[in-house]
């Protein structure tokens, strides 16, 4: 038996992910970290993961950069 899997994934535009980027480097430039860090990959997973669920303006994505 096949399922469907019914989706509500919300793709991120460009103005949302410009947000996600703006938070991302951000944080980068606090903590003093590479892009190309593991710690800098697990911070833009956890933004993208903060954001498809619901949250959606800058002050929450800044919260979420610094509780990583």
């Amino acid at each position: 038996m096949i399922f469907a899997q019914s989706s509500s994934f919300d793709p991120i535009g460009p103005d949302e992910l410009a947000m996600i980027g703006k938070a991302f480097q951000d944080e980068l430039q606090t903590r003093a970290l590479s892009r190309k860090s593991g710690e800098a990959e697990a911070l833009a997973a956890k933004l993208i993961n903060a954001y498809q669920p619901g949250i959606r303006d800058d002050l929450g994505l800044r919260i979420v950069a610094g509780l990583s």
